[in-house]
């Protein structure tokens, strides 16, 4: 008989479990009828209320945000971004900010961190970030993961896509080639190098889950990116600002206090945060921000509260450093140029200004710079900047053309 103990507490514990890991991950069909968010406050959305939320905060707030489909998957499902700024339509000479999360389907904390994110800045914009930037908001970059097990629940939830490819390990990579794991690139992996190339971001943060940490660049590359002294100060603020705010307890010190240079935990090829610091310049980060990938729903209020601070901190880097317009003397119309450090930049860490716009954005760490504005058919021009901690510089250059620095022929 005395099997029967063993085995009756296995039968009793093995019936709970899946209520419990279905509990963690508890979904939403619809708001709060007792709220006016269209975010459910401690339940994750399901698909369906995803998009209704994604759409709804655009009706809500049509003068700040709305919804663009950056592609739609072999599943039906869609990758959505809610673009939020002051005039979300117009083209201004403003950075541009990426916000991504879930691109591991069954890490899903990020995924309605920055849903609430959204509503909160839609809300009350209390810093005038979105007077300032165009932030682009992705809360599901891998839905087939995600919701692997139907559109009504994320008990399934598993890291790859719809064929179980990484997505973290598909992009093309500065050491290891194009197609680094040696699969062909995913329809996600496409959306979002498509979207990389039309939007020119200025700065990223994609949310991850398995540990707590700022993990910068590189990845792939042994060696320090030129700006790792910028990146040691934001990881360290990031860091600092969610250990302080924590409603969580002990959170935010795993690795060195909370940051992390990629290789230097374990080195990967194929990592979105290489292929766009490397092939588009943009500034991007992964963070880490919860060790349990499947993060209790019950909890997401407080996490909110730990990284709130943290992230609008973060986004907040992309109104300091150097912001420039390069522009034709002649003309005034935006220049298309390269930005770059001499002595400072290597390995693509050098920028380019937009050609529609002329606008260029550079952040560094404190110290004094020269800058190298160069563009084809143009005399290149020279610029020295300044730049205290946590400080913005507005630099206007005008590009002369070769031909009108030219003497005038005689007849």
């Amino acid at each position: 008989m005395k099997w029967l103990t063993p085995a009756i507490l296995f039968l009793f514990l093995g019936a709970f479990a899946p209520v419990a890991a279905q509990d963690a991950v508890r979904t939403a069909t619809g708001p709060d009828p007792h709220s006016l968010h269209l975010l459910p406050q401690r339940a994750y959305p399901t698909y369906d209320l995803y998009e209704t939320i994604m759409y709804g905060l655009a009706r809500r707030y049509p003068d700040r945000c709305r919804v663009e489909v950056w592609g739609r998957l072999p599943s039906g499902r869609r990758i959505l971004v809610l673009r939020l700024g002051n005039r979300p339509a117009a083209k201004q000479a403003r950075p541009q900010v990426l916000c991504t999360a879930a691109m591991h389907g069954d890490e899903l904390a990020g995924y309605w961190i920055l849903l609430k994110l959204a509503e909160s800045l839609l809300e009350d914009d209390a810093s005038g970030l979105l007077d300032d930037v165009f932030l682009y908001i992705n809360p599901l970059a891998n839905p087939d993961g995600a919701y692997r097990g139907g559109n009504h629940t994320l008990a399934a939830a598993r890291r790859g896509n719809a064929n179980n490819v990484d997505l973290n390990r598909n992009y093309p990579d500065p050491d290891d080639g194009r197609f680094p794991d040696g699969n062909q690139h995913q329809p996600e992996t496409r959306i979002f190098m498509r979207a990389a190339d039309t939007h020119g971001f200025d700065l990223a943060i994609n949310f991850h889950g398995g540990a707590e940490l700022f993990n910068y660049p590189w990845d792939t590359f042994r060696s320090r990116h030129p700006d790792t002294d910028w990146w040691r100060d934001v990881s360290r603020d990031f860091a600092r600002t969610a250990q302080n705010d924590s409603q969580l307890g002990d959170y935010f010190k795993d690795r060195a206090n909370g940051t992390t240079n990629g290789h230097d935990w374990y080195p990967i090829a194929g990592s979105r945060q290489d292929y766009m610091n490397y092939y588009h310049r943009t500034r991007e980060a992964t963070v880490e921000i919860t060790n349990a990938k499947r993060f209790p729903a019950a909890s997401l209020p407080d996490l909110w509260l730990s990284l709130r601070g943290a992230l609008l901190s973060y986004l907040n880097e992309a109104r300091l450093g150097i912001h420039g317009i390069v522009t034709d003397r002649l003309t005034g119309r935006p220049v298309r140029a390269h930005v770059t450090i001499p002595g400072h930049d290597e390995m693509h860490s050098s920028v380019f200004s937009e050609a529609l716009t002329g606008d260029f954005y550079r952040y560094l760490a404190p110290g004094s710079y020269r800058l190298l504005i160069s563009a084809p058919g143009y005399r290149s021009r020279s610029v020295i900047v300044s730049l205290r901690d946590r400080e913005r510089r507005s630099v206007q250059v005008a590009l002369e053309r070769l031909d009108d620095a030219l003497p005038a022929r005689k007849k």
